[in-house]
């Protein structure tokens, strides 16, 4: 029976996919990922040896919202179903027909119990949560990753996880990218104002911040996040950092 395992970049998938060395992971692409987690996915194929099989789509996330001039929101949540859990559903339905049935593991752990995965009801696939069957939990997720020095180590701007123009987006993530990835966040401010309408109220990218992003880029920064971010041994005062967490 072949197994699958649907791998994100992130410590939990990474995880699983570490305690499960016969597993195939399998990453859906949007086309609009930051290079952290491409970076992590050859960290992990050169490390194990492994190879992770990448989904692309023939219209990307951003070509898609470019195309409709719609964004995607709470209420509207066409970037995960169409891009990832459809993508993916179709791909190992491919699979199953071809290989009689096979699995597909979902990184869900023992200590979110109260989530739902993949409700998905796909001829000849079998639906796991290997974490929750091996009551694996945040920490040993953890433990696992550091084993292989595989932990993903993201950027406050990734804190959340997700796609560049993630609306889930804490405003502390985005204010971060104003000075940390501008090149990114260029992007993503002449998509929000290309996607914009007759109606009159102007659609936000990121509704946390409650304002668009070119008025975002407009406040006054409270400090030099470039300095606060960069590592304590670039920093002048090297050696008088909290130590005690971040190091910074």
């Amino acid at each position: 029976m072949n197994t699958y395992l649907a791998y994100s970049g992130g410590k939990d998938s990474t995880a699983m996919a570490l305690l499960m060395p016969d597993a195939i992971p399998v990453f859906t692409d949007t086309g609009w990922e930051f290079d952290e987690i491409y970076n992590q996915m050859d960290k992990f194929e050169e490390v194990t040896g492994r190879e992770i099989i990448r989904i692309v789509p023939d219209e990307t996330l951003p070509e898609y919202i470019r195309r409709s001039k719609f964004l995607p929101g709470h209420r509207a949540r066409f970037c995960t179903r169409i891009f990832k859990i459809e993508q993916y559903n179709t791909w190992i339905a491919l699979q199953a027909a071809k290989n009689k049935h096979v699995d597909m593991c979902i990184g869900l752990r023992a200590d979110e119990d109260k989530r739902v995965g993949n409700i998905s009801e796909i001829e000849g696939v079998n639906i796991r949560y290997p974490l929750q069957e091996k009551g694996v939990d945040k920490f040993e997720v953890i433990r696992t990753c550091l084993d292989y020095n595989l932990l993903p180590r993201y950027p406050v701007y990734m804190a959340r996880g997700g796609c560049k123009g993630c609306y889930y987006k804490r405003k502390a993530e985005v204010k971060a990218m104003v000075q940390l990835c501008p090149d990114v966040l260029d992007g993503l401010q002449d998509i929000e104002e290309e996607v914009q309408d007759e109606r009159g109220r102007f659609a936000f990218m990121f509704p946390n911040i409650n304002m668009s992003i070119r008025d975002l880029r407009r406040q006054p920064a409270l400090f030099d996040m470039t300095e606060v971010y960069q590592s304590a041994s670039q920093r002048a005062d090297y050696g008088r950092n909290c130590g005690a967490f971040c190091g910074r």
